[in-house]
């Protein structure tokens, strides 16, 4: 049987077939990858047209319901699990020569919000989470920050934990 490149779920043989198209990627991680590049260039992907059943997928993740409350009134089918993910955001280093030649080119570095990004990245992490298990919604969402050590240098874990659910 066929692994995901990176979750590493074993693949029935259709999967394995589409998998090729996906640079060996499972649809669900295929489609997490495609929903990052949205996140991080704020623009929406392309699919082709041989790649509609990915669309599907890329829906759910557009369209699921990620809350904090525990106790709304959402007429829940059923629950799927605790879901939770651990998302480690760290400090891209720039070289020194990197920063002189850019400041004499008078080209100003891009400024991120880093934090946002990083919890926009992790809820991605805990939405495919979430997925494999069948859920198309989470609730009691709690976040947590962990700081490694010096700031710049360590960076930043960001824990997300909630009740995957069928809505």
């Amino acid at each position: 049987m066929a692994k995901c490149r990176d979750c590493s779920v074993s693949m029935g043989y259709a999967e394995s077939q589409a998998a090729q198209s996906y640079n060996g990627l499972c649809i669900t991680c295929h489609v997490k990858e495609r929903v990052q590049t949205k996140v991080m260039t704020s623009k929406d992907p392309v699919f082709s047209t041989t790649q509609k059943s990915t669309e599907t997928v890329f829906n759910k993740f557009q369209d699921m319901l990620v809350t904090t409350e525990s106790s709304i009134n959402l007429r829940i089918k059923g629950r799927c699990g605790v879901v939770s993910t651990d998302f480690h955001y760290y400090f891209v280093k720039i070289p020194f020569l990197k920063r002189v030649w850019e400041f004499l080119r008078s080209k100003p570095q891009k400024k991120t919000d880093f934090l946002q990004e990083s919890i926009e990245l992790a809820i991605l992490e805990l939405k495919a989470k979430a997925i494999s298990v069948e859920a198309n919604g989470i609730i009691g969402l709690s976040v947590e920050f962990i700081v490694l050590g010096d700031f710049k240098k360590g960076g930043l874990i960001i824990s997300l934990m909630g009740t995957g659910v069928k809505i």
